[in-house]
């Protein structure tokens, strides 16, 4: 279709520009040259299935993170390369997977596309896509990014330390307070990796991860998932041991996960059990927004039961917000210059030899947490 309009020549064919959700697939066409536009996408997609879409309108999502995690702009007919993905961002999107395949949404920066049921107030509204084909293997059967992950590896070292960082909602600071965690015991001088368990493709969250001096970093888009959101509690598991196993093989002496959204969804929830029944981790940084998230997050954290060395997030960007938040609690009350000192260390190891205690928040009167 396109050879006619450009005479056929190379130059004019449209570069595809793969998104960062792809990354993990390998030999992709770069042009639609290499396309078969005669087998436009008929039957509906499934979630893990990968497209070749047109940019019908732009809308909330200007950019496009790509594979080399650099986010570039997209304009109205461009070709990306995206996935299929359910989402649930409180802040943003509901996605889900559409019924049929004669349009969609890219539902986030990072590639996931799907359909919009559900968005925030502030929410624009979506970037429209018009998907062109299928990503094929030889067999002609769809490329599903789940069989292109990395393995779980055998253990053949010593699992390190393991910190969890979870939160009260979206964006109540988990990111930065993982990052600021790595970036304190890397300069107490023990190596450390970091990844992201759950949430949607987006490389931002790693690049800060590198940036804070994290020696290898890894999602869920490793292990083969575009988004986590409607994952099985078997799937979860999965993506859990892949990418613990992974970056155990480069031998830190701690690991630093993130898990996206807040404890009481539902992803996080199963992730938790599945956590707190296996002893998987070793401590546990809650993140949150606000005063009151702090006592009731820490005592739901405490049934799973998970080891809560400290509070952070947020709630800690007012000196105020602290001050009450440290009168609520038993554990510490960290902000960010405390996360990126190397005295952090001396946390960890101080949490390690004491015993988990069944805790229930202090209560304080007005007058004492002023």
């Amino acid at each position: 279709m396109h050879a006619q309009a450009n005479d056929g020549h190379p130059e004019l064919w449209r570069r595809i520009k793969w998104s960062y959700a792809t990354h993990v697939l390998r030999d992709v066409p770069a042009s639609e040259e290499s396309l078969d536009l005669a087998l436009a996408p008929l039957e509906p997609p499934r979630a893990g299935d990968v497209a070749v879409a047109e940019v019908l309108e732009i809308g909330r999502h200007r950019r496009i993170e790509v594979t080399s995690k650099r986010a570039t702009a997209l304009f109205a007919g461009d070709l990306v390369g995206v996935v299929y993905g359910n989402r649930y961002a409180t802040l943003q999107y509901e996605g889900a997977i559409p019924a049929g395949s004669e349009t969609c949404h890219l539902l986030s920066v990072g590639g996931v596309c799907g359909e919009v049921v559900g968005m925030a107030n502030r929410m624009e509204p979506p970037t429209l896509l018009r998907p062109l084909v299928y990503l094929t293997e030889r067999s002609s059967r769809r490329v599903s990014l789940a069989r292109h992950g990395l393995p779980r590896l055998a253990h053949q070292v010593p699992r390190p330390e393991t910190i969890l960082v979870v939160g009260s909602s979206m964006d109540s600071g988990k990111t930065t307070t993982a990052a600021s965690i790595v970036n304190g015991l890397v300069r107490a001088g023990v190596r450390v990796s970091a990844g992201k368990v759950t949430g949607t493709a987006s490389a931002k969250d790693l690049l800060l991860m590198e940036d804070a001096g994290a020696c290898a970093a890894l999602d869920f888009t490793d292990a083969g998932y575009a988004s986590t959101a409607l994952c099985s509690r078997e799937q979860l598991l999965d993506i859990f041991e892949i990418l613990t196993s992974q970056l155990a093989a480069h031998c830190p002496d701690y690991t630093v996960l993130e898990v996206a959204d807040g404890i009481t969804q539902r992803e996080t929830r199963m992730l938790l059990e599945i956590i707190g029944s296996r002893q998987l981790v070793d401590h546990v940084i809650y993140a949150c927004s606000d005063c009151v998230s702090v006592a009731a997050g820490i005592r739901i954290l405490r049934r799973y039961p998970l080891r809560v060395a400290g509070v952070s997030g947020r709630v800690t960007m007012s000196p105020q917000m602290a001050q009450e938040a440290r009168a609520e609690v038993d554990v510490p009350v960290l902000g960010l210059e405390e996360l990126r000192s190397p005295r952090m260390l001396e946390l960890f190891r101080e949490r390690e030899a004491r015993p988990q205690r069944e805790v229930t928040p202090r209560v304080s009167s007005p007058v004492s947490a002023r």
